[in-house]
């Protein structure tokens, strides 16, 4: 019969296993958009759009197809594509182990490998950061599968001596690169794998691989291609050359990687010449490898299990043995991946968990089944009548596995009630109330909220007569030709050639003509944005409108708008309690991520335009719904309300408070000197700002107060030196404005 065949007896216990991590999946899967990148991918999956760097075209293309399903709406149907992909991975992962383990220890004991194999995939299914991403739309599955399946076909290749599986793997490789660029990462460690095991016609092989790999990463030029039709999403404008390389390369975030290593300066030549100097940069670089290490054990551990801790130990001793070259291969991957994402953590470490699993597997064997089972067969040859011994040992073994194998119910238990959002509505619904008020036939500059905008745009058909414009297409220093007549035919649009990129006052300057003439025609409003303000000359130029929208009073064209500050924030409070109102709002708090910026952002504002009796309820607002009572900032943020406000007296007594609890603090020394300026005292002053300085040289707040103080005591040298040394440390077009007011104080008093 067919159920007693040995191969179908062992796919029953995966199978199994598949689908329940299936059944909990859906159970705990997103109904909606989620937060941060999920109305992105749900939007770009169902428009086929540019997603953010580096496109990830490959995820949009095969999410599309989900979206065809006739069930469903698009986000819950892109939220699906996630765990249909988790459970693929799941299951090429057993299949690796599998091979995995026949290519280390041998194909003679292969039946004793399947449970070794599955427990470590368990840990790997039902960790947080693997599970929370099989419930939203996000690329870290199909990450983790063409991650599996490169490892799988390489191992084949090994085992089976075909070297149609290396081809194999060249293509999956060169199609991963279509979801996750960090897998260029990979490459050294497949090279080492290529030329150990790789005997002959290496250089055949080698040009054929590049071949299949180019093959697989032509998946990019759906960029370009997607990218003249203009969808409405189209981030960076990859049709052309600046705008591709932008995206590939994924320059947005690249001052996070490899973060930890980039503070690792090689010592220059003359530093270099001693003997010690080298000795120092070379110890401090290894601190810094001791640094990444223990934090991803410490990750492991809190994420898996100790039993994987102490597997991936074990089974990386045990590989270093058996196989150099396989050894070399997963270091590098996970040291590669490990370092680059030290600052993230998280789902972003699931392709070094990948190499957690595999290692487990093969400690979990050594230390179930390799000691009885050699005591066993030694004890069978000696003496025939020993068979009890053998059943003794299989037993101890059998106990070890269901006592580890229990781990897996428990991490279910332990960790459904974070995973699980199938209840979670809140991350669209306040987004939703905002865009619904926005004035008819209106410009809408866009800033955190833009993914959620446009996926209410693209998908859900709201707001079709609004044009929008993102913050980063007006501000952004990399520009890409985002803003073209051909991509917003129904927009006036500055001439480029008139404006200076290069400089921040030169693109301030653009963003302010650019809504100069469209708010001749149209409404143009914004949403709160701190960038804004600080990138920008024109802040009193945008007038409360509703909620969190502002919008631009054109001097040619006023708005005539009759709302006041008051009334919008009042109307923002209104609708944020109604999000608390709402059942399991304070059940996850990520949905307060957009109305945390936008009431960061109304600080900002109101601070900047002189509103400062609203700028203090904002601040008592994030003092105690955001939890920053306490926090030597926000304490700072009132001080300067106070002092801005004349409200010495209360001043005063704040900053006593502060000194008390931040007693040698950079905000303590910075509000004193504030608080001594605005007093007349300024030799008191300039003390208090010279420890600020001490404590944080690289402010520019610290240096212009202090050009400002030495002018007012009429001494010109040190007041000149603090100007320079504020100049250096511009960093926006409001320092850019503020060094300039005071350069031209310095000038009439000089």
């Amino acid at each position: 019969m067919r159920s007693t065949h040995p191969a179908y007896s062992r796919s029953i216990p995966p199978v199994c296993f598949l689908y329940i991590a299936w059944f909990v999946y859906l159970s705990t899967l997103s109904p909606t958009i989620f937060y941060r990148d999920t109305p992105e991918f749900a939007n770009t999956a169902f428009t086929l759009g540019i997603s953010h760097p580096a496109g990830f075209p490959i995820y949009n293309l095969m999410a599309k197809a989900v979206t065809f399903f006739p069930m469903g709406s698009v986000p819950f149907k892109v939220n699906l594509f996630s765990s249909l992909i988790g459970c693929l991975a799941l299951g090429a992962l057993y299949l690796t182990s599998l091979v995995f383990m026949r290519v280390i220890v041998g194909r003679e004991h292969s039946d004793s490998y399947k449970w070794c194999a599955l427990i470590p995939v368990g840990f790997l299914a039902f960790c947080i950061p693997f599970w929370s991403n099989t419930m939203l739309a996000e690329v870290y599955t199909l990450h983790s599968l063409f991650t599996i399946l490169i490892i799988l076909f390489l191992l084949l290749w090994k085992e089976r001596e075909d070297v149609r599986f290396l081809y194999t793997a060249a293509l999956v490789y060169g199609l991963s690169a279509g979801n996750h660029g960090t897998v260029a990462f990979y490459l050294p460690a497949i090279l080492v794998l290529f030329f150990f095991w790789c005997r002959h016609d290496r250089w055949k092989h080698l040009s054929l691989c590049a071949l299949f790999f180019l093959w697989g990463f032509s998946i990019y030029m759906y960029l370009p291609i997607r990218s003249l039709a203009e969808p409405t999403f189209d981030w960076g404008n990859p049709e052309t050359l600046q705008g591709f390389l932008f995206q590939v390369t994924d320059q947005k975030d690249s001052h996070s990687h490899f973060a930890i290593l980039n503070q690792a300066e090689v010592p220059s030549a003359a530093v270099a010449e001693t003997t010690q100097s080298i000795m120092n940069w070379i110890t401090g670089l290894f601190s810094k490898i001791w640094h990444i290490g223990s934090v991803f054990i410490g990750d492991v551990y809190k994420n898996l299990s100790l039993v994987s801790v102490l597997g991936f130990l074990l089974g990386a001793v045990i590989c270093v043995r058996k196989s150099l070259p396989l050894f070399i291969f997963f270091v590098v991957v996970v040291g590669t991946n490990t370092a680059f994402f030290i600052t993230w953590l998280g789902e972003a470490y699931l392709p070094s968990y990948i190499i957690v699993t595999l290692f487990t597997t093969l400690g979990l064997y050594q230390v179930i089944y390799t000691p009885w089972w050699k005591r066993s067969v030694d004890a069978i040859s000696n003496n025939p009548g020993a068979g009890s011994l053998m059943n003794r040992s299989a037993l101890v073994g059998i106990v070890l596995l269901l006592a580890i194998g229990l781990t897996i119910p428990w991490m279910v238990l332990k960790n459904y009630s974070r995973v699980d959002h199938s209840w979670n509505y809140l991350s669209e619904t306040l987004t939703r109330q905002v865009y619904l008020s926005l004035p008819d036939k209106a410009v809408f500059v866009s800033g955190l909220s833009w993914f959620y905008f446009n996926y209410n745009q693209d998908v859900r058909r709201l707001r079709d007569d609004v044009k929008a414009v993102t913050t980063w297409d007006l501000i952004s220093p990399h520009r890409t030709g985002l803003l073209t007549s051909r991509r917003y035919p129904n927009l006036i649009l500055p001439d480029n050639e008139k404006h200076d990129f290069k400089s921040l006052e030169g693109i301030s300057d653009y963003t302010q003509e650019f809504l100069e003439k469209n708010s001749v025609l149209t409404p143009v409003v914004m949403e709160h944005n701190s960038i804004v303000y600080e990138q920008t000359k024109f802040t009193s130029r945008w007038k409360p409108y509703r909620n969190i929208l502002l919008q631009y009073d054109s001097p040619t064209v006023p708005s005539g708008n009759v709302f006041s500050h008051e009334q919008s924030w009042d109307e923002f409070k209104n609708l944020l309690a109604a999000e608390l109102s709402r059942p399991n709002s304070g059940r996850d708090i990520d949905w307060l991520n957009n109305p945390k910026v936008w009431i960061y952002s109304m600080r900002n504002y109101f601070h900047a335009t002189g509103n400062y009796e609203l700028e203090r309820e904002v601040l008592v607002t994030i003092g105690q719904f955001l939890g920053q009572n306490g926090n030597p900032q926000w304490a700072f943020q009132y001080l300067d309300n106070l002092i801005a406000d004349h409200r010495l007296k209360k001043a005063k007594v704040l900053l006593d408070q502060i000194r008390a609890g931040f007693p040698e603090g950079f905000e303590a020394w910075l509000g004193q000197g504030l608080l001594f300026r605005a007093q007349g005292n300024q030799a008191t002053a300039i003390e208090a700002f010279n420890k600020a300085v001490s404590l944080k040289p690289e402010s520019f707040r610290v240096y212009v107060e202090m050009a400002g103080v030495y002018r007012e005591l009429k001494k010109e040298g040190p007041a000149k030196k603090a100007l320079v040394s504020a100049q250096q440390r511009v960093v926006n077009v409001r320092q850019v404005l503020q060094f300039k007011e005071e350069l031209e104080r310095f000038e009439s008093a000089f």
